[in-house]
This record gives C-alpha cells, sequence and structure tokens, in this order.
C-alpha cells in the first residue's frame, strides 16, 4: 500500500508522488515511514533521504529539516535545503 510524500524546501515543490516508503535521519537516529505510520513530527538533521516506489530507489540529500506524518498518513519533509542525487 503506498501514500503520498511530498519533500518541500524554500525554493518549492522538490519532490512529490506516491511512495512505498522513505528512509531519512532524524536527529535520535535513521528510520522509516511505511504506509499506514502513525501520525509523528519528527526533527530531521543532514544526511541522506530515500524514497522507494515500485521497486525504484530516488535519494535526496538535505541539509536538515522536519517531518511529519498526518493523521491521513500523507508524508511531508519540510527541508531547510534539499538536493536530488
Amino acid at each position: 500500500m503506498a501514500f503520498k510524500f511530498s519533500l518541500v524546501a524554500p525554493s518549492g515543490k522538490i519532490f512529490e508522488d506516491t511512495v512505498d516508503s522513505i528512509a531519512v535521519v532524524g536527529t535520535e537516529g535513521g528510520f522509516e515511514v511505511y504506509s499506514r505510520h502513525m501520525p509523528l513530527i519528527s526533527s530531521l538533521k543532514a544526511g541522506r533521504t530515500r524514497v522507494r516506489q515500485g521497486g525504484k530507489e530516488t535519494a535526496f540529500e538535505i541539509t536538515s529539516g522536519i517531518l511529519e506524518v498526518d493523521l491521513d498518513h500523507n508524508v511531508t519533509l519540510l527541508a531547510d535545503q534539499a538536493t536530488a542525487l
């Protein structure tokens, strides 16, 4: 089951699509988000964010940010700066 993921930086939307999972580097350690993940808000530190969809992986390097999983299980990552790898 997939969920909606948006990666947003000050310059605008970097990525928005339905994905299978994402892996991020939180300030307390790395973690992954899958479909139907419980709602949460987490601060992120600099590192690689991996997005998986349909067997394909896309990576982004972020400087820091905040990740939110809302009540509808949609995920938004607000990054201070993000670069596609």
